[in-house]
């Protein structure tokens, strides 16, 4: 499970399991053993191995990323067992790849994507092959390998630009059984590119810079993954792959929409 996302509206929590190709519904105040109160889970569903979701509470629907797939799914907040998605976004036309950050700007009815190397925005009612309408990539963007979790508010993008490459450590063939042990890189993703915490426009289009960053030593950020928003208190929260760290910065500029 690389994610879970909680419905404020219903107070329910929402997860993804891949090898199940399952998304999971429990209330919010479960503990324990406790069985998921839905589930969505059969071929009907398109899903293969759900990587992430996230809520649409003001148009009260699930977003499920599906690596495999290579899509995004839409269901219905309420949906439970064999159904199908309200809409599937896939197709090459899609660009859609490594999937983990989605979320719906309800002010422009747009969906941001974090997708392989890249930012893609679709309208939040596609459905099927559709290209994106605006893509955020390149080299002045600084986004590299696998950008994970993304935010949005009110028309920003707050994107966790993990910038790690799997390099295989075993090239493939090589696993064979009694063969020699090699080290294990100090940086688990051995890519000596750094992360950062960026923010972008839900319009911007091409290799634009961000508005505002979080990165450098100070911040201790080095492949950064997860990431929450407190927006009353001005905080952006990033959890970190490498040290498995949760880290809140008080960042409340970050919010202001007069910014650029």
């Amino acid at each position: 499970m690389h994610g879970i996302a909680y419905d404020p509206l219903r107070d329910e929590i929402v997860v993804p399991n891949p090898l199940a190709a399952a998304i999971l519904v429990f209330r919010g105040s479960a503990a324990g053993a406790e069985a998921p109160i839905r589930i969505i889970q059969g071929p009907h569903t398109c899903m293969v191995l759900p990587h992430a979701v996230n809520i649409d509470t003001n148009h009260h629907e699930i977003l499920v990323g599906d690596l495999n797939s290579r899509s995004v799914l839409v269901f219905p907040w309420n949906a439970d067992g064999d159904v199908p998605p309200l809409r599937r976004i896939s197709g090459p036309k899609t660009r859609l790849g490594h999937i983990v950050g989605m979320a719906v700007d309800p002010a422009t009815n747009l969906l941001a994507v974090s997708n392989t190397d890249e930012i893609v925005v679709f309208n939040r009612t596609d459905d099927g092959d559709v290209a994106p309408r605006s893509v955020i990539r390149g080299a002045r963007s600084g986004i590299g390998e696998e950008p994970w979790q993304l935010q949005v508010y009110e028309g920003r993008i707050f994107v966790a630009a993990s910038n790690h490459f799997h390099r295989w450590v075993y090239p493939a063939g090589q696993i064979k059984p009694n063969a020699e042990w090699k080290s294990v890189p100090h940086d688990p993703w051995n890519d000596p590119a750094e992360g950062f915490v960026g923010v972008w426009k839900i319009g911007d289009n091409g290799d634009i810079p961000p508005l505002a960053i979080l990165k450098g030593r100070r911040s201790g950020l080095r492949h950064p993954s997860g990431l929450a928003l407190d927006i009353d208190g001005g905080d952006v929260i990033v959890s970190d792959s490498v040290d498995n760290s949760v880290r809140t910065f008080h960042v409340p500029d970050f919010f202001n929409s007069h910014r650029r």
